[in-house]
């Protein structure tokens, strides 16, 4: 097993525990971001309870290496129907956070495939890294379409505020393209696990510790952590030293 992908899951099971009970303080399955109401549809509190108690454990399987490829292919299952089934119903009118949500859906198939022989062709593989992309390439276009809003969220101690906004939103297009080719995604995910990381750490950890009642800045603060974590999962997944011994 490759360095990367073992660290990468612990980072990404961390990440989906914290936001099970995040999901259980709140009253609501939150992964993903999904609208409060949907379609006449509210999400009940004991059923949130539920999806955030099965999270937690699925993610605690995955830490314990018990019934992994299950645990992750569950996680993905209860992102899509406690989730993505919400945008769907909202028309998905919160566009960003639905893509997000793909995502982190697809991430948990790649968590899940990170355990087989030949990944590379694996259709639940290919399916997250698609997932990822599209997640990508829709964030790297909003850098450009709310780039007020970008250069506002960013901490005033981080100079040339304008040039990241926009040199984040080339990396992040850059990044979904560049997993979707064979010859570059290693580097493409390696690259995109280190810039996600920089974010948590220089970006969402002082904005979380300024403010820790913002629910918007404790979402970023574990999404970041998690996609990190996914990212560099794909990244030893296609490492030229990955031996599929996994």
């Amino acid at each position: 097993m490759h360095i990367l992908t073992r660290i990468g899951r612990t980072i990404f099971a961390i990440g989906m525990i914290a936001l099970g009970f995040l999901s259980i303080i709140v009253k609501d399955f939150i992964v993903g971001r999904p609208p409060l109401s949907a379609g006449g549809f509210t999400m009940n509190p004991a059923l949130s309870y539920f999806a955030a108690s099965a999270l937690i454990i699925a993610a605690l399987l995955i830490i314990l290496q018990k019934k992994i490829r299950t645990a992750a292919f569950f996680i993905a299952l209860l992102i899509l129907v406690f989730s993505l089934s919400r945008h769907t119903l909202a028309g998905f009118a919160d566009w960003l956070n639905t893509y997000k949500c793909l995502a982190l859906a697809g991430g948990a198939l790649i968590i899940g495939t990170s355990f087989s022989g030949d990944t590379s062709k694996n259709i639940f593989t290919w399916a997250g890294r698609i997932a990822l992309a599209v997640f990508f390439i829709a964030g790297g276009y909003a850098h450009f379409k709310f780039a007020d809003f970008v250069v506002s969220f960013t901490p005033e101690y981080i100079p040339l505020r304008n040039f990241w906004a926009y040199f984040c939103g080339v990396c992040l297009i850059a990044g979904g393209i560049g997993i979707l080719i064979p010859k570059t995604v290693r580097l493409a995910a390696l690259l995109s696990g280190i810039m996600i990381g920089g974010w948590f750490v220089l970006l969402h950890v002082p904005r979380f510790i300024s403010n820790v009642n913002d629910a918007s800045d404790r979402m970023g603060l574990l999404e970041s952590f998690t996609f990190a974590g996914i990212f560099f999962v794909l990244a030893g997944m296609f490492s030229k030293k990955n031996n599929g011994a996994q």
